[in-house]
């Protein structure tokens, strides 16, 4: 099924829902019905991003939202917003107080980004061509055992922010109320709510849920436990194999699960796993824990810590920001991958650079070092060229090796919106 959301003009309410909801109160919240709900294995979500233009405005990595620019951290606010807590400190988005009002007892894992539109149940965000009777956006339901979300993305005129959006359609209020229906939940009959079955001006104001919407999850998930453990501070050495501390609160004694987020972009349901660091003892009452972080096969973004006593969401804490290349300056872990046709080539030769797995439609930028600076080149010594990646993610184009780099050592790797390829030496003759 589809549960759309359509573009009211003015005041004038256009309804669209093509599902049966459930409704609780007399004209307040729904419900998809009394299984629809997302258990703790479909709690990641992802985002294919194919918006262009002003869709991809901000390019400013905020330190609450780290190594996520564009319409992806419109995707990742959005999902936060539904959080049992506040995401870190709750900054990041000057048009809401705090980011993260759910207070129940669910909270989303963000896996960043997504290669495709994956099936109905990989919990992608991704956007379609085309239009659809005043349709923004639709979720495909139903969703217990899995969702998709779909925007119309050339029929609209789609902005990221990620402060005030002045003109055309705010991608991030548009997600949080697909996400809504992702999480289990009906349109609302309240005016003013994010599960409201249309909006008018831009839709920034469907970022922040209201109580109704409040209640809502609240009803589905039920209301935060007190148990449910909870994320202060992140300390310690943030590269692969590196030693950190997690403080907090509600930590179990001795079989704590971490969860990261994996380096692998795709569009299956492979790509929304996370990574599990399993059976960390904690400290001082359940507040602290110090366990070293894998050598491979994550990145940053966000962190939660999950306890295996006790029952359903309230398992999961909040999400917590988490920058994995401990720069504070964005990047990943090595998601992108980087060739270099020949690393030991000859003056006046003609070389050719190439790349998959990066984000589709964006700029990138191939950029060179005197040393290595893995994992994420945050400075570096110049840039080999630029250009945007093609719809599957791919880049490619050749550089003729100038006289002046005979005998000289280079360290390079591809930037791409916020994620990194991993490194090529490459040694002139």
């Amino acid at each position: 099924m589809k549960n759309v959301l359509r573009f009211g003009l003015g005041s004038a309410i256009l309804v669209g829902s093509t599902f049966l909801a459930m409704p609780q109160t007399a004209e307040g919240f729904s419900t998809l019905g009394p299984n629809e709900n997302l258990n703790l294995g479909q709690r990641d979500f992802r985002h294919f991003n194919e918006f262009t233009g002003a869709g991809n405005n901000n390019t400013v990595i905020h330190s609450n939202w780290p190594q996520y620019t564009g319409a992806d951290l419109a995707m990742w606010k959005a999902g936060a917003e539904w959080g049992s807590r506040a995401h870190g400190d709750g900054s990041g988005d000057t048009s809401q107080g705090t980011v993260g009002s759910g207070e129940a007892d669910f909270s989303f894992f963000w896996e960043g980004a997504a290669n495709g539109i994956g099936g109905t149940n990989d919990n992608i965000i991704s956007s379609i061509s085309g239009s659809s009777g005043g349709v923004l956006a639709f979720a495909e339901t139903p969703i217990n055992n899995g969702w998709r979300i779909r925007f119309y993305r050339t029929a609209w005129s789609w902005q990221d922010g990620p402060g005030t959006v002045s003109s055309g359609i705010d991608i991030q209020g548009v997600a949080a109320h697909e996400i809504g229906h992702a999480l289990g939940l009906g349109h609302s009959g309240v005016g003013g709510s994010t599960m409201f079955a249309s909006i008018s001006g831009t839709g920034q104001g469907n970022r922040s849920i209201q109580s109704d919407d409040i209640a809502g999850v609240q009803f589905i998930y039920g209301a935060r436990s007190a148990s449910m453990p909870s994320i202060t501070a992140i300390t310690g050495s943030m590269v692969p194999g590196g030693t950190i501390t997690v403080t907090g609160t509600g930590f179990s004694t001795s079989t704590n699960r971490i969860w990261l987020q994996n380096d692998l972009v795709d569009g299956g349901n492979n790509g929304g796993a996370h990574v599990t660091i399993p059976d960390v003892a904690s400290t001082g009452g359940g507040t602290s824990m110090t366990f070293q972080l894998p050598a491979s096969g994550w990145e940053g973004g966000a962190l939660h810590v999950k306890r295996t006593t006790g029952n359903g969401g309230e398992l999961l804490s909040e999400s917590h920001p988490f920058d994995g290349d401990g720069g504070g300056t964005g990047g990943g872990n090595d998601t992108i991958n980087f060739t270099v046709s020949d690393t030991t080539p000859n003056t006046g030769q003609s070389i050719t650079f190439s790349a998959d797995n990066c984000p589709p439609l964006q700029t990138y930028t191939l950029v060179w070092a005197n040393t290595d600076n893995s994992p994420f080149f945050a400075t570096f010594n110049g840039t080999v060229g630029s250009g945007t990646t093609d719809s599957l993610g791919n880049m490619n184009f050749s550089r003729t090796v100038p006289n002046g780099a005979a005998g000289r050592t280079v360290f390079m790797e591809v930037q791409v919106f916020g994620e990194d390829s991993n490194t090529v030496q490459v040694s002139v003759n």
